[in-house]
């Protein structure tokens, strides 16, 4: 038998049992909340107010539970109401993700952590029960019912991950789709537009923050014993500072105290490493790394002073240090202490490979072993994208899900998953995206479902030829012996020629397949663009003549796409005027 697409089990789903929601444009329903429930049980509330309204026609009143509420109720948060209700249920605490749906009789209830459970519940239940979903930023899906019953309800859920950033500039940028995601690194919306809710996100502040607290700018010229000692010269650039140093200690924790006190509103605060491997090699700081077992002990060593310098006045607040580069490796008789988050990073990781089948990658399964084994909590930076060139294909499709197995099963309670955070020009970045999201809030997902359903959802009649291109990419970029990591380049030996050419002529049939729709067909030719970038950058003679540099311009004008690189060049602009000038000496020839 074929399988019943989302949108009809939503259908006959929602025409049986004995309670109706709705009907025909009509319901009896009221949204009850508590009259003093905090912003974001509010929030919760007008969420399920707009997404029924989209899928049926009908605004439900939002009352309070002193209104006497006459008829149905979907009862919204943690409140007396519930209590009664469903005495065996505890009330859960504010910062608990975890949230449960149900009925009891013809009532349904959501309730979970006050800071985001509830809303969470919201959107699972739209999501699961009537079919909504959120592909990106302004590509919702809410499928138009007359009627929806139910019998039955039961749901109850809890994030594998605590805290999940998806870092991509959507989510990182737009609270409301960051939301609907259950990304919870970026604070809730608030009533009025570009307002967020104070105490709703679970952030971690700063990133390489020595080097501002411990500035050669500022203190090089009086104190240069504060700065890494290399080859007998203490340096006067952005390296490292000298650990061992009671003065650094000093100023570090004075200043990142001064920070919690200004920014109150952060769960952890960076004490971390500046961004190069010029780690001070002094006589002092030397003895302190090697009686730990390398560097990572050293850097232990002293986060684990600040921590304890500032956890009287900051009892429910971290501290977290690196575990980046050259203090990757788990150091050895020290361990951190119970107020410091290591951010341990996969850099150097190689994106086509699991951890536990590839020569690249076996190393850091050992650190990530090693330091979830003796770190309180580990917190992972991870790469999932391209840095040198944003639009380059990864395909990293099937490791996305067993590297945040790994990190799960290794006690991890965060991810920051790095994407492109500072443009549009990445690849299938809106899948990216809603992959990542899934699988950090449940990495046992079934990742092809998932596939299936965005693409569907998202692509519409383009969706097979885009599935056959994810093949492709699996098939050549993926082939035995390729192995990627996040800094590669546009003559890669994992790229061919036949790739691009294979799979511009799939983009071909997708496009003709939504030819009708504008909408459609933009965001199949946004996919595109990569290919079109490569065959420029390769074979650019065959890529002017297949409309290449056409097709690049119109998309990079239409997304308004300035930034291709991490770095500051080369820009789009930069590669439209490159494609411009060859087109016209091809012209001239």
């Amino acid at each position: 038998m074929k399988k019943l697409s989302l949108f009809l089990l939503v259908f006959l789903c929602g025409c049986t049992g004995s309670h109706t929601l709705f009907h025909k444009g009509t319901s009896n329903y009221t949204i009850v909340i508590d009259a003093d429930a905090p912003a974001s049980e509010q929030y919760a509330a007008t969420e399920l107010q707009h997404w029924l309204r989209e899928v049926s026609g009908v605004e439900l009143p939002i009352g309070s539970l002193t209104d006497g509420v006459k008829g149905r109720r979907l009862i919204v948060g943690y409140n007396a109401l519930v209590a009664e209700m469903m005495p065996d249920a505890e009330k859960p605490a504010d910062r608990d993700d975890a949230f449960t749906w149900c009925n009891k009789g013809g009532d349904i209830l959501f309730w979970g952590g006050a800071k985001r459970g509830t809303l969470y519940a919201v959107y699972s239940f739209l999501e699961r029960e009537l079919g909504c979903r959120w592909y990106a930023k302004d590509v919702s899906i809410a499928p138009k019912q007359t009627r929806w019953r139910f019998g039955n309800l039961y749901n109850h859920e809890a994030p594998a991950i605590f805290i999940r950033d998806n870092c991509y500039l959507d989510p990182l940028n737009t609270p409301a789709f960051s939301a609907r995601l259950r990304n919870n690194f970026v604070r809730l919306p608030g009533k009025r537009d570009g307002e967020t809710i104070p105490g709703t996100a679970e952030g971690y502040l700063g990133v390489h923050s020595m080097g501002d607290y411990v500035s050669p700018k500022e203190f090089y010229a009086t104190h240069p014993e504060y700065f890494s000692l290399i080859d007998g010269q203490r340096r006067s650039d952005y390296a490292q500072l000298c650990l061992s140093n009671p003065d650094v200690l000093r100023l570090c924790t004075e200043r990142v105290r001064e920070r919690m006190r200004r920014h109150p509103d952060y769960l952890i605060y960076s004490m971390e490493q500046n961004d190069n491997q010029a780690y001070c090699t002094c006589d002092s700081c030397a003895a302190i790394a090697e009686r730990y077992g390398g560097q990572s002990g050293l850097m232990v060593w002293f986060v684990n002073q600040v921590a304890d310098a500032v956890r009287d006045e900051f009892p429910d607040k971290f501290i977290g240090t690196f575990a980046y580069q050259y203090t990757r490796h788990a150091p050895t008789g020290i361990k951190p202490h119970d107020n410091v988050v290591i951010r341990l990073c996969s850099i150097e990781c190689c994106l086509m490979h699991n951890y536990d089948d590839c020569e690249q990658n076996r190393a850091f399964l050992d650190d990530l072993k090693a330091w979830g084994a003796i770190a309180p909590h580990l917190y992972i930076w991870d790469y999932v994208t391209n840095f040198p060139l944003y639009c380059l294909p990864v395909a990293n499709w099937k490791t996305l899900q067993p590297h945040i197995r790994d990190f799960r099963d290794n006690h991890a309670i965060g991810i920051l998953e790095e994407g492109d955070y500072q443009t549009v020009s990445c690849e299938m970045r809106e899948m990216r995206t809603y992959l990542l999201a899934k699988l950090m809030w449940n990495p046992d997902e079934d990742v092809d479902a998932l596939i299936l359903d965005f693409t569907n959802g998202y692509f519409g009649a383009a969706a097979p030829y885009i599935r056959q291109y994810l093949d492709l990419e699996e098939r050549i970029l993926r082939r035995p012996g390729m192995h990627v990591n996040c800094f590669t380049n546009v003559h890669a030996e994992h790229y061919t020629d036949e790739f691009v050419r294979e799979g511009r002529r799939l983009f071909a049939e997708a496009r003709a397949a939504v030819s009708d729709d504008p909408v459609l067909l933009a965001r199949v030719e946004k996919e595109e663009l990569a290919l079109c970038f490569m065959q420029l950058e390769r074979t650019p003679q065959e890529g002017i003549e297949n409309g290449a540099d056409v097709l690049f311009r119109r998309v990079v004008e239409r997304e308004g796409i300035d930034k291709m690189t991490e770095w500051t060049a080369p820009r789009a602009k930069d590669y439209m005027e490159k494609y411009e000038k060859m087109k016209n000496e091809m012209f001239t020839k």
